[in-house]
């Protein structure tokens, strides 16, 4: 709940009226259990565990991030708030099929890879797209299997689960 008030003001801004800010908040507890200081195995970095290379896109794209300074800023919480709020919207804009479930599964996996997807399903439902996802397995360093498509698969769920406790807050 620490960053509720922000999600909120800054959804409603960005997005409007409407803006799911549960679905943001379930997001942010996903990414890093809401802890601003965590950096994750692979390189991603504070509340929305933004990648060097997405951090900086974002930072490039977007005015509003302008007033943190012109390096981003993922440790900041302020600015990793915002940033995930912005490149949702942007996701949800840009991804073949209308939906959070596809916005949050392009933010997890890349834009290239969910659109990829969708067109060799020639389809928007869910199950039909989840049964064309083709993605890496990677080997942890404890010897055990990764596997991207599921991990991509479950992500906006976990989302849409876990934004449950944040959907009446105001």
């Amino acid at each position: 709940m620490k960053f509720y008030r922000q999600v909120y003001k800054e959804s409603r801004y960005f997005i409007g009226t409407d803006a799911p800010t549960h679905y943001f908040m379930g997001q942010i507890e996903q990414e890093s259990q809401c802890k601003e200081g965590i950096t994750a195995f692979d390189g991603g970095m504070g509340l929305g565990q933004f990648m060097p290379d997405t951090a900086d896109w974002i930072q490039a794209r977007e005015a509003a991030l302008k007033e943190f300074g012109i390096d981003p800023q993922p440790y900041n919480p302020r600015w990793a708030i915002r940033a995930l709020i912005l490149y949702d919207r942007w996701l949800y804009k840009e991804v073949a099929c209308e939906g959070w479930y596809y916005a949050f599964r392009a933010y997890n996996g890349g834009l290239g890879n969910m659109n990829k997807e969708i067109r060799l399903a020639n389809s928007c439902d869910k199950i039909t797209v989840e049964r064309h996802c083709k993605r890496r397995l990677i080997k942890l360093k404890s010897g055990s299997l990764l596997d991207l498509c599921k991990v991509n698969i479950e992500y906006p769920y976990l989302i849409f689960i876990k934004a449950e406790k944040y959907r009446r807050q105001f």
